[in-house]
């Protein structure tokens, strides 16, 4: 009974861990173009560094795939945006979610009473925000542009 229900447990788990994008993951998606780099490339790609003239794998090995890409097709070259978004909570404040049952001792009956008790809980709403953007001409990373705070 209990090799069971471990079992969706476990498979659940490996599951999730084989879905993280890390960076190392992202160097043996894209191991050729890795390979091709000098050693300098390479341990910056691998601390998450973008520099100009970068090409859309590197850029992908070194901070992953873009939230949203955007493409501009007009009479020059191709150019490509990838934009990046941070996902966070903010407190919003606190709201009512209910009643709770508590148990307390009458001292003057000596007895144990029972009464309820209003229940608050924090509130946090998602949010995102747009924290980078690279601008790729003819496929090279032309412009970088970072939200500063």
């Amino acid at each position: 009974m209990k090799t069971r229900s471990l079992a969706p447990l476990l498979l659940a788990s490996v599951l999730a861990l084989a879905g993280c994008n890390t960076t190392s993951s992202r160097i043996r998606q894209k191991a050729e173009v890795f390979a091709s780099l000098p050693a300098a490339d390479q341990e910056r790609l691998r601390q998450g560094n973008v520099a100009i003239g970068d090409s859309p794998d590197m850029v992908f090995i070194a901070i992953g795939a873009p939230d949203r890409r955007i493409e501009r097709l007009s009479t020059g070259p191709l150019k490509m945006e990838w934009v990046y978004r941070r996902y966070f909570e903010r407190y919003s404040g606190t709201a009512f979610a209910g009643y709770r049952r508590v148990v307390g001792f009458d001292r003057a009956t000596g007895r144990r009473i029972v009464f309820t008790e209003p229940v608050y809980a924090d509130v946090y709403r998602g949010e995102t925000e747009e924290h980078l953007r690279i601008l790729f001409e003819d496929n090279r990373v032309s412009a970088i542009e970072e939200l500063k705070q």
